[in-house]
């Protein structure tokens, strides 16, 4: 992975309403043109989200000053020996499943950015603002693809739920691009099923029969059910 480009976060002021901005980093996941459906305990709804690279807080200073100033404002809200509940914590240690199939530590920190596209009241809400460098609107039809440099607008939500347990919902307010990496499809190797093996041959296959309730047919053919 390319080397993370970093810039001095917005100190934290306050809890919910205040504007902040990240570091700079490389993103995944960047579903911030259109919503996608999530699936959760509390049922399935739309919503945009993204996923924001930085170094391990440990070895770099900017990383440990925006985790940190996450982590105070949970504090702040619940007392220093309050404790995460299980999705409580929208930030942890990246990690990637070797050919063995063990998750192995890349050494980077991921967080979660999300917004609903509706308030719980079904209060509809704007999507998230996109823009490039210069401050520019994002075209709506150009994917932001993983490995982008973005900065991220979000706010701090805080949250007690008597099932889940305290939390804070980093909440999505906007995103500037720096560094375009366009999204790309995965594409499969005609080769993946290896040699050819015995069976149907597609080239010697008859051409498909009229439809009989197409332009071709007559629409007199008996209905097979």
């Amino acid at each position: 992975m390319d080397a993370l480009v970093s810039g001095s976060p917005t100190p934290l002021q306050s809890m919910a309403s205040e504007t902040l901005v990240t570091p700079a980093g490389e993103v995944l996941f960047a579903n911030v043109l259109k919503p996608k459906l999530v699936k959760n305990e509390s049922g399935d709804k739309w919503q945009y989200g993204i996923v924001l690279l930085q170094a391990d807080p440990e070895q770099d200073p900017i990383a440990k000053q925006f985790v940190g100033s996450l982590h105070r404002a949970f504090m702040e809200k619940y007392g220093g020996n309050a404790k995460y509940g299980a999705n409580g914590k929208k930030w942890k240690r990246e990690t990637l499943t070797n050919e063995e199939g063990i998750e192995v530590p890349t050494g980077l920190i991921r967080i979660t950015f999300s917004r609903d596209i509706a308030t719980s009241r079904g209060i509809e809400l704007p999507p998230p603002m996109v823009q490039d460098a210069k401050g520019n609107p994002w075209p709506v039809d150009v994917a932001i693809g993983n490995g982008s440099v973005c900065k991220i607008a979000y706010s701090i939500w805080p949250w007690d739920h008597p099932v889940g347990g305290k939390g804070l919902t980093l909440q999505l307010l906007g995103v500037r691009v720096l560094n375009h990496v366009p999204y790309v499809m995965q594409a499969v190797d005609p080769g993946v099923f290896g040699a050819p093996e015995e069976g149907t041959d597609a080239t010697a296959l008859a051409p498909a029969a009229a439809d009989p309730f197409g332009p071709d047919g007559d629409g007199l053919a008996e209905v097979p059910w």
